[in-house]
């Protein structure tokens, strides 16, 4: 079923502006603009998801690199063609997954880099790491939409290694232990509709 395409909003162009903030299909509003910032901002945003899914196929980071230059350009020459702009992430697997899939079945050049050894192994599993790697890309983006104490409490107690206690958690945030867990449960149903805002067409 086709979106309903997204009333233009107009966005500050001075050098002012948070473009780390701008929703996604603000950005490419503004990119299709000409706007150089909104471009920076889009692959400082995207860029890790990029490259991370040819390394989780097992080339080597000259590959990951091509693959990663390559989708830069498909997603320039694409970008106003783009049919859902809320779900860029998942456009961008997408392509990314395909390069590398084009890249396994290409022949090698004589001074290409060998495909690992491990490749046949590693390519059954491949979808079930594209779909961790999306998910994590999901809850890390509606992490940083949450108020700076949500934040910082649900980073302490579920991204930090070794786990901390409750009390060195409290001191730090400057809470008391005992409102740990209504303000974690608060920031978890937060997250959750941020999530759900992100998934939603």
């Amino acid at each position: 079923m086709d979106t309903e395409p997204q009333p233009a909003t107009p966005l500050p162009s001075d050098s002012h502006t948070d473009w780390s903030t701008i929703p996604d299909f603000q950005l490419i509003e503004a990119c299709l603009g000409g706007e150089e910032a909104a471009w920076s901002a889009l692959l400082a945003r995207y860029g890790r998801l990029i490259y991370t899914i040819p390394l989780r196929f097992g080339f080597s980071k000259t590959v990951a690199d091509e693959v990663f230059q390559e989708t830069c350009l498909i997603l320039l020459e694409g970008l106003n063609g783009l049919e859902d702009r809320h779900r860029l992430s998942s456009w961008l697997m997408t392509v990314t997954r395909r390069a590398c899939l084009q890249r396994i079945h290409r022949p090698a050049a004589p001074d290409a880099d060998p495909l690992p050894d491990t490749l046949h192994a590693v390519t059954p599993t491949i979808e079930e790491q594209l779909q961790q790697l999306e998910q994590q890309y999901l809850v890390q983006t509606a992490l940083n939409r949450l108020p700076e104490r949500d934040q910082q409490l649900l980073r302490a107690l579920f991204f930090e290694e070794p786990r901390r206690p409750y009390e060195e958690i409290a001191r730090d945030l400057g809470i008391s232990a005992g409102s740990i867990g209504p303000l974690r449960a608060r920031g978890l149903k937060r997250l959750h509709q941020e999530m759900v805002r992100l998934e939603r067409p």
